[in-house]
C-alpha cells in the first residue's frame, strides 16, 4: 500500500480539519479497510474457537458432535 497524495483543508488557526483524496485513492482506501475489517473479524472468531477448544479439553464446556452441528444448519 502506498500513501496517497493528500491535500489538507485548514481552519482559521491553521489546524488540519479535512483531508482531500482523489476518488481512486478513496476507493482503494475503502477496499483495503474492508479487507482489514474482515481479517480482524476472522481473527476474533479464531481466537474464540481456540478458547472454546481449550474449555472443551478442560471439561469446562460440552463438545458438539459433527452430527449435531450439521443438524443445526
Amino acid at each position: 500500500m502506498t500513501i496517497p497524495q493528500t491535500n489538507y483543508v485548514l481552519d482559521n488557526q491553521g489546524q488540519k480539519v479535512f483531508v482531500q483524496l482523489s476518488v481512486q485513492d478513496w476507493e482503494r482506501f475503502v477496499g483495503e479497510f474492508k479487507q482489514l475489517e474482515s481479517m480482524l473479524l476472522l481473527k476474533d472468531k479464531l481466537k474464540n474457537a481456540f478458547r472454546e477448544v481449550r474449555q472443551i479439553q478442560k471439561g469446562e464446556k460440552q463438545a458438539t458432535t459433527l452430527h449435531d452441528f450439521l443438524n443445526e444448519l
